[in-house]
């Protein structure tokens, strides 16, 4: 024992040297007779210092922008559009005119010859790196106008009664509905479409619902428009976004439920249906009025819908007749169709326009529903009907045949607090709407004896303060 402790210098008695601190260790020279554990320590102090890395925003921030430019190039265009909204830098870079240029150059080579043989002749230079320019948006109006001019040319005569193009129908049956739900943990979900149904003015998409997607935790519903030629080939499909909701900036509206589901309007047009004690979705349903919907259809990008130029505006809100297109129908069938022309503009205190078509002291006027007020629903194996609620698909004209004002959305049926009309015998209802450019009320009588709804009175109005309409009329 003593000539072990002569050898290592110490004795049993002797207290063990304590480890030195690590900061001590890292200042100092590693030396041959270094424990093992200091080196551990100085292993971990290395660990630490490499997970203290810039943010990768930081990085990006440093790189050229010619590098990043590279980079960026071997994107497509869904992709290059989506990344121009992360920040400022992602903005300006996406948006370059020199990176557009050979996309437009890429998608369309039978028109390059004839734009450097322009450019040349008027002695115009090349796009320079960062400026941004006309190309991504010559890009977007060309990858839209050119299915627009191939389907413009089949959309027909105007129908004098609906005001749109006769042939839509068969136009958007070319169209593949793509929707997608996103929810508060980052999770999306992209089920898939279960019907479609086509009406006089509208069309109703439907999505069978997921058990992975519960109502409270949704955040956002996007829906896009994809061509089904774009499907066979095998660059990235371009989808033509129609609306995106958030769930979290809008309040939920009840429709009604029955046994098994409960159903919500999230947004006009937009229904969901969720299971009863388990707030598991059930069925998606979407309507859309075929206003314009060929070319939201066509020329909107991933991340924008399209936007009516404002030079389309014409014509003035204060003439005296128009024209009403109404449909009432559930998501199989239609319970009424009517036009009304011509129906006198009377001012009306804090609104613009107000139209009665149906007045309940003209009896002549009163309509019959064809069927009942309900909105027949399925899921995977289940199906079902909730009642007292229908689509409502409203078509305002002006004199001319020109859509003023569009709206197809999910409405409910309450019990009126009044009767309307003291002609008839029977249990009276109300089917309100309201946005922001205008509102309708329609009142109804329930025949039980003839188990069938009346229209008793029909009346449309326009406020006086919306920008939209406000805009149209000082043109």
């Amino acid at each position: 024992m003593e000539g072990l402790a002569r050898k290592t210098g110490r004795t049993g008695l002797q207290p063990k040297p304590q480890p030195q601190p690590v900061a001590q260790l890292c200042r100092r020279k590693s030396r041959p007779g270094a424990t093992v554990h200091s080196r551990a320590q100085e292993r971990t102090v290395r660990v630490t210092q490499v997970k203290s890395f810039p943010s990768l925003e930081i990085v990006l921030d440093r790189l050229p922008s010619e590098i990043l430019m590279k980079i960026l190039s071997h994107l497509d265009p869904a992709s290059l559009m989506s990344l121009s909204h992360v920040n400022k830098l992602f903005h300006r870079l996406a948006n370059d005119d020199v990176a557009w240029c050979k996309i437009y150059m890429a998608a369309f080579p039978a028109e390059t010859w004839r734009l450097k043989s322009t450019d040349n002749a008027a002695g115009r230079a090349e796009p320079q790196e960062g400026s941004s320019g006309g190309w991504k948006k010559k890009y977007l109006w060309k990858m839209g106008g050119e299915h627009l001019g191939k389907w413009g040319r089949e959309l027909g005569d105007v129908n004098p009664f609906t005001g749109l193009p006769q042939k839509t129908e068969w136009i958007l049956r070319n169209i593949v509905w793509e929707l997608t739900v996103l929810d508060v943990f980052g999770r999306v979900v992209t089920p898939d479409i279960s019907r479609v149904s086509f009406f006089s003015t509208s069309v109703t998409l439907c999505w069978s619902g997921n058990h992975a997607i519960q109502y409270p935790h949704i955040s956002s519903i996007r829906l896009c428009a994809v061509r089904r030629d774009a499907l066979r080939r095998p660059s990235p499909l371009w989808g033509s976004l129609i609306w995106r909701v958030d769930t979290g900036s809008r309040p939920d509206y009840f429709l009604g439920k029955d046994r098994l589901v409960q159903v919500m309007r999230l947004s006009p047009g937009l229904v969901l249906g969720f299971w009863r004690g388990r707030k598991s979705v059930a069925f998606i349903m979407v309507n859309l009025h075929l206003h314009r919907l060929v070319e939201r259809s066509l020329l909107g990008s991933p991340v924008s819908p399209y936007w009516e130029p404002e030079g389309e505006w014409r014509g003035d809100l204060m003439v005296r007749t128009y024209a009403l297109h109404f449909v009432l129908h559930n998501s199989v069938s239609e319970v009424m169709v009517a036009y009304f022309h011509p129906l006198v503009c009377k001012s009306d205190g804090d609104y613009l326009v107000k139209l009665r078509a149906i007045s309940t002291t003209n009896l002549s006027q009163h309509r019959l529903l064809l069927g009942p007020l309900n909105l027949p629903w399925e899921s995977e194996a289940l199906e079902g009907s909730v009642e007292m609620c229908c689509v409502m698909v409203l078509t305002l004209q002006e004199e001319v045949h020109k859509p003023l004002w569009c709206v197809s959305t999910p409405v409910c049926v309450k019990t009126a607090r009044k009767p309307a009309c003291s002609d008839y015998v029977g249990k009276h209802f109300l089917l309100d709407y309201k946005d922001v450019h205008g509102k309708v009320r329609v009142s109804l009588v329930w025949l039980k004896e003839q188990k069938q709804f009346f229209i008793v009175s029909l009346v449309v109005r326009l406020f006086k303060d919306d920008k939209h309409f406000s805009a149209r009329a000082r043109t």
